[in-house]
């Protein structure tokens, strides 16, 4: 079943009206009609079995005709992913992977050897929740992920006393192994930029009572730490046992 998202306002009464961006989606690449049925999910978790009831060029109304389980339920390990900011596609996929892998949260950050720089950074917001909603929907996740606007590292960490669960920083060097994390079902894990961590953003995260993590001696992109990571997470402490 065809799967569209539409946010909570625009589900009531047993109706759902569709944007024009899934309107067309709907109505010119997967040619749906009046009548055809399709899966309908809010972002918040839930999700709709509906059909097809009203079709015009930029709107689509879908009428609810029960509400049903999401083909792929969140996991029980609620994972925020601060991660670096990287330039175009390389950050894109971070986010397309996040969501695969069933991150809560994204929060952005800037940081010492950070590519990108403060500013501007609306359009790519825009951007990276896009590619965030039609990972859900392709993934079967009826729950968007959060992405948090873009903060510097600095302030990340200053604030690091309101996180709750377990705090993990990962590094390419000058950290424990995998064994020092502490099992828990809320996790931030912090992951940097291509040019790896200043001594200074070390010593601040150890502050911030971040456990220091190494990738045991791998030296990976940055792109590839935060999809490899929160893969291993999920495999230790979430559902991809």
């Amino acid at each position: 079943m065809r799967r569209f998202y539409s946010p909570p306002d625009q589900i009531s009464e047993g109706r759902v009206n569709l944007n024009a961006d899934e309107t067309r989606h709907l109505r010119d690449v997967l040619r749906l009609r009046v009548g055809d049925e399709a899966s309908v999910f809010d972002g918040l978790g839930q999700e709709y079995r509906c059909l097809v009831s009203e079709l015009s060029k930029k709107s689509a109304i879908l009428e609810v005709q029960q509400e049903i389980e999401p083909s792929s339920p969140e996991s029980p390990l609620d994972i925020t992913a601060a991660a670096a900011i990287l330039p175009g596609e390389k950050y894109e996929i971070t986010v397309q992977k996040a969501v695969e892998l069933g991150v809560y949260r994204l929060q952005p950050l800037y940081t010492v050897r950070c590519e990108m720089k403060p500013g501007g950074s609306g359009r790519r917001m825009e951007r990276w929740r896009k590619i965030a909603a039609e990972s859900a929907k392709q993934s079967g996740r009826a729950r968007l992920m959060d992405i948090a606007e873009p903060v510097e590292l600095t302030e990340f960490l200053a604030d690091a006393g309101s996180i709750a669960g377990t705090k993990i920083f990962f590094s390419e060097r000058d950290g424990s192994d995998f064994n020092a994390i502490e099992p828990a079902m809320k996790m931030t894990a912090v992951f940097g930029p291509k040019g790896g961590w200043d001594d200074s953003e070390l010593e601040s995260a150890m502050a911030a009572n971040f456990t220091i993590v190494t990738f045991g001696g791998r030296i990976m992109r940055a792109e590839t730490a935060a999809i490899a990571m929160t893969a291993i997470l999920q495999h230790r402490f979430g559902d991809l046992s």
